[in-house]
């Protein structure tokens, strides 16, 4: 009874340890750096890219590994998600080593609203009627950072609930 105990308890070790031996510590840490501005009028343009901060935790190397990016943009006007850069890039990862991939820059755009004074208030001639243009153009919203290794996911980071949002977005992309 216990030799069979054992055994059952040595192949569950074995077992565990190489499913142990599969998983990865890849840590992702991403920062939205500005590389410039540009006024011209009320618009304001703004080009910026993402740095992608890498430490692998691994005694294992990994070669040929791809880091993908989807840069998600919010329109200012309807609130509705757009993507407003992807890519990848291949890289290869040292083991317990850290290291740094930029994305491709992007651009958000932003004009400034407006609000003019027009008539004065036919009911109420002391209080003088507005119009109002609201701002327009999108402002940054989140990412989804994804490394991949023979198309199988190593390690991902994203924006708070930002998989979720963009689900749709990315589907429609793909076909």
């Amino acid at each position: 009874m216990t030799f069979r105990l054992l055994t059952i308890l040595t192949a569950a070790g074995l077992l565990f340890s190489a499913s142990a031996l599969q998983a990865t510590d890849i840590r992702i840490k991403v920062k939205n750096k500005s590389l410039g501005s540009k006024t011209t009028g009320d618009t304001r343009k703004s080009q910026r890219q993402l740095k992608i901060e890498i430490d692998n935790r691994d005694r294992e190397a990994y070669e040929g590994v791809t880091v993908e990016w989807i840069i998600i943009a919010r329109d200012l006007r309807n609130r509705k998600l757009s993507i407003a850069g992807s890519g990848s890039k291949e890289i290869d990862i040292p083991a317990n080593d850290d290291m740094e991939v930029n994305s491709g820059p992007y651009s958000i755009s932003k004009t400034e609203g407006k609000v003019e004074r027009i008539d004065n208030n036919r009911n109420r001639p002391d209080l003088p009627q507005y119009k109002v243009d609201p701002d327009s153009g999108t402002r940054y919203a989140g990412y989804i950072v994804v490394i991949k290794k023979d198309g199988e996911v190593l390690a991902e980071a994203a924006t708070a609930g930002m998989k979720k949002r963009i689900a749709a977005l990315t589907k429609k992309k793909s076909k």
